[in-house]
């Protein structure tokens, strides 16, 4: 960051190879750039984007060394403070690993988050070495949308019954890159019955769009049922399972 800079990207530590590539700054790079006294000349304001891997908890480290040099009045955050989805609606135990947050309804069919990735998410643990955002985030964070809209919008309306959601299907095309910055998540409804509470079926589409462009297309078809439908089922086939794999395994003894 330099004086004569208007404004700035900040992405999580997790994507350095992102900002090293567009000239962004990751949040440990910029802190010990402030930490050091290399903004205190910088005249502002200078506003400061953030980007995918900061979320609260980073912000406020980030605007603590900003302080520390007293530069707040020179040095603004531009952060989106959109409330990531619940926990009974994703069906994840961390938030780290929630993708979808500020959750709206557009219209009778259409629904819209933003996608939102932790710099400690699941899918990016492992590895992320590439200047853009692996596609299973974009096949995650579609599964997640039709999970959050199902949950919050559909099955919501039997308020005492509980549900097993099953997919059928999710049939995933990718079209562009993603990268690490803000990114819309947005869900048509295509078909759906609702007619038989104990058994809903809905096929939707959830396309991941950045910058005017969608960078992958996921159809998911899926069903939800009440437990005692499923349970007896599930139960049986994974009885089966067990026996399959036991008779394999004595055979080879």
């Amino acid at each position: 960051m330099t004086s004569t800079a208007t404004s700035r990207l900040v992405v999580g530590d997790r994507f350095r190879d992102f900002a090293e590539a567009v000239g962004a700054e990751t949040l440990t790079a910029l802190t010990h750039a402030l930490d050091a006294g290399d903004l205190d000349t910088v005249e502002g304001p200078v506003h400061v984007v953030t980007g995918q891997g900061i979320g609260e908890f980073e912000l406020s480290y980030l605007k603590d060394a900003i302080t520390r040099r007293n530069l707040d009045d020179r040095i603004v955050l531009v952060h989106s403070a959109e409330r990531p989805a619940r926990r009974q609606e994703l069906h994840k135990a961390r938030e780290d690993n929630v993708l979808v947050a500020g959750l709206r309804q557009v219209d009778e069919g259409t629904y819209e988050a933003g996608l939102r990735l932790h710099d400690h998410n699941e899918l990016l643990v492992d590895v992320q070495d590439r200047v853009h955002v692996q596609g299973m985030v974009a096949v995650e964070a579609a599964r997640q949308m039709f999970l959050t809209v199902i949950e919050h919008y559909f099955t919501s309306r039997w308020p005492q019954q509980r549900y097993y959601i099953v997919l059928n299907s999710m049939n995933t095309s990718f079209s562009n890159f993603l990268f690490p910055v803000g990114a819309t998540l947005r869900l048509t409804v295509d078909e759906s019955d609702l007619s038989e509470p104990s058994r809903l079926t809905v096929r939707t589409t959830v396309e991941v769009e950045q910058a005017g462009r969608v960078a992958a297309s996921v159809t998911i078809d899926a069903a939800a049922f009440a437990p005692g439908l499923l349970e007896e089922k599930e139960l049986r086939r994974a009885k089966s399972a067990v026996a399959s794999t036991m008779d394999a395994a004595l055979a080879a003894v």
